[in-house]
């Protein structure tokens, strides 16, 4: 009987790394985070191609807040695409009255992200390089890490209960197609082919 014991990890705790899909070769490139939610400074290199970014490059200001005409007190459409830098005032032509307002808005900056949905890491938005299918559900991991940890629990016979009284485990919030015993050997058949990737 193989039991699961383990320091209680929260998801978070592992949101350091994320194996990735490299934008330029698609074979699997690294993402670092320096600290937990700082993506802005975070830096992907892919070992293949040698590709290599950092988030920061990608950062991009859109206004925070939105205007009125100075004429006719109609809301400006502040759709004014992505800028690199922040401007000192941007040109909004006003759709009701046709006036030229002089905008200089708060900025707010944003990564600029490669895909927008999907299972993407939170830094680029790139598709993760850990993930495989089973029965229509999707088996996904950041890093090995993870990976090896969702393993060590679906692999146990014997889930002790790690308690955390501010939040929930990382094992507990997994999805109850991944927890169930009848579904064990096609989860972990998927985890050894997530794990032998290349």
């Amino acid at each position: 009987m193989e039991r699961y014991e383990s320091e209680p990890i929260r998801l978070y705790d592992l949101m350091n790394e994320f194996a990735v899909h490299c934008p330029k070769c698609d074979k699997k490139a690294i993402i670092t985070v320096a600290q937990f939610f700082d993506y802005k400074n975070g830096v992907l290199k892919c070992s293949n191609c040698h590709y290599s970014e950092k988030a920061m490059d990608r950062t991009r200001y859109r206004p925070a807040k939105k205007a009125k005409c100075h004429h006719c007190q109609e809301w400006l459409d502040m759709e004014i695409g992505e800028r690199k830098s922040i401007p000192k005032y941007v040109n909004i032509t006003c759709k009701a009255c046709h006036t030229v307002n002089k905008v200089s808005e708060n900025w707010e900056s944003y990564i600029l992200k490669y895909h927008e949905t999907g299972i993407i890491d939170p830094v680029f938005g790139l598709f993760l390089w850990y993930m495989d299918s089973v029965r229509d559900h999707i088996i996904w991991a950041y890093n090995q890490k993870h990976l090896v940890e969702i393993e060590n629990y679906v692999r146990a016979t014997l889930r002790e209960r790690t308690t955390d009284k501010f939040k929930m485990t990382m094992v507990e919030k997994l999805p109850d197609f991944i927890k169930s015993a009848k579904n064990r050997d096609e989860v972990l058949k998927a985890l050894e082919r997530m794990k032998n990737k290349v």
